[in-house]
């Protein structure tokens, strides 16, 4: 998703007991404010400046509890989902005070999180910028309904007013029926480069350059549109086009810009958490079986970003018959599964899973690959499913994604 162009990474306010004059203060965090600077910080004497990047807020001494919540109330004015991000390092009380104004937080319905700042001055600060970055982003985000969901997702799409409230995402409403008509009047030859390269550089068939010539329109239509992301209701250029939308999906995801299947807006909010916070593409599929006793998925679907896996075959959409279908083959090792679900989409469900095998079983949906759950049992998703897609992606990473969740929502 487009990054928002801004001056800082983030804003820092240095606050300090009134027992300490301003050279002991600067003396004191020298050292710090030099790393915080190297990090993209920008030292700000307001709170309500820079109001589209964090802010956090260090806490030099202690005494200072009680200053730390006004500036915490007047951040609010103008940024009032943002989590509060306290820096403490070992000297001067700095820490005692940070965890009494965090309790005071906590206790009133607030979120943060206490960075205790190592010797260089960072500790585990990044990782914190970027969860509070994604939390910003978010919020800034549009996400594009190209059409309405597919009508078999009935546990899949969120009320779009306790969304924005919760998520601060906007759904936006985007006329399938014009991406149709300019699908027909496009130039074909402004998709051969995308053709050409799921073909791996042989001569393109007629069925992928037709499967291939959704991508510009699809890329346009979210440019019209002002969307950072897109979910699509891809079975209706089945019935009308007699191509599929995997190929144009893939390559947006490719690209860095969510495409969702099937208008699911659920899996699509997942895939832009995972794009939004780790950088990553995620690939939605449908869970085919469930082993209980093995606690092994066998997940499917017919589209995967190319850069996901280590090869790619043509094939049919599955169900259809037409156009292009992609079959991605997964290296085996590490990966985690998310699944979002609930009106506001308030419920989480992740795992760790291993990749264990990719399959090419004629019968499912192109893209197969078996995955055993590390963490999480496999009758969960019997007793209490959220909904049918799960969202996969590279590396272990439910302990981030739990912590995220925890500093966004509480």
């Amino acid at each position: 998703m487009p990054v928002h162009i801004v001056t800082a990474a983030f804003g820092y306010v240095t606050v300090a007991s009134e027992l300490h004059d301003a050279a002991t203060v600067d003396h004191l965090v020298a050292g710090i404010r030099s790393t915080l600077d190297r990090l993209g910080g920008v030292p700000i004497e307001s709170p309500d400046a820079l109001p589209d990047v964090p802010l956090a807020i260090l806490v030099a001494t202690g005494g200072t509890e009680a200053a730390i919540g006004r500036l915490v109330r007047e951040r609010h004015r103008v940024v009032p989902f943002e989590p509060v991000l306290l820096l403490a390092h070992s000297l001067h009380n700095s820490l005692p005070a940070a965890l009494e104004a965090m309790a005071h937080v906590h206790a009133h319905g607030g979120r943060g999180r206490i960075v205790q700042l190592t010797s260089d001055g960072s500790g585990s600060l990044p990782e914190s910028l970027a969860d509070v970055t994604a939390i910003h982003r978010l919020h800034h985000t549009r996400l594009g309904q190209v059409g309405q969901p597919s009508p078999w997702l009935v546990a899949s799409v969120p009320d779009r007013d306790r969304l924005r409230e919760r998520w601060g995402i906007e759904l936006v409403n985007v006329d399938i029926g014009e991406t149709i008509d300019a699908y027909r009047a496009a130039d074909p030859t402004a998709s051969r480069p995308v053709a050409v390269r799921y073909s791996r550089g042989a001569t393109p068939s007629p069925e992928l350059l037709d499967a291939a010539a959704l991508h510009p329109v699809l890329l346009e239509a979210a440019q019209r549109a002002r969307v950072d992301a897109v979910t699509v209701r891809c079975f209706d250029y089945l019935d009308t086009l007699h191509t599929s939308g995997c190929v144009a999906l893939a390559e947006l995801n490719d690209a860095g810009i969510v495409a969702g299947c099937e208008g699911d807006v659920a899996s699509a909010v997942a895939m832009l958490v995972v794009r939004t916070l780790l950088d990553q593409p995620s690939w939605i599929a449908n869970p085919a079986a469930i082993d209980e006793t093995e606690n092994r998925l066998l997940l499917a679907h017919c589209t995967v970003a190319p850069s996901m896996v280590d090869d790619v075959e043509l094939h049919t959409h599955f169900e259809s018959g037409l156009g292009i279908g992609l079959r991605g083959r997964f290296a085996p090792g590490p990966a985690t599964l998310i699944r979002l679900g609930g009106p506001a989409l308030e419920r989480l469900w992740v795992t760790n899973a291993t990749i264990e095998q990719s399959g090419d079983a004629e019968n499912l949906c192109r893209t197969q690959v078996t995955v055993h759950l590390e963490d999480r049992s496999a009758r969960e998703l019997l007793d209490d499913p959220l909904g049918n897609h799960l969202v996969l992606f590279h590396g272990n990473h439910r302990d981030r994604i739990e912590r995220w969740w925890h500093l966004a929502f509480g």
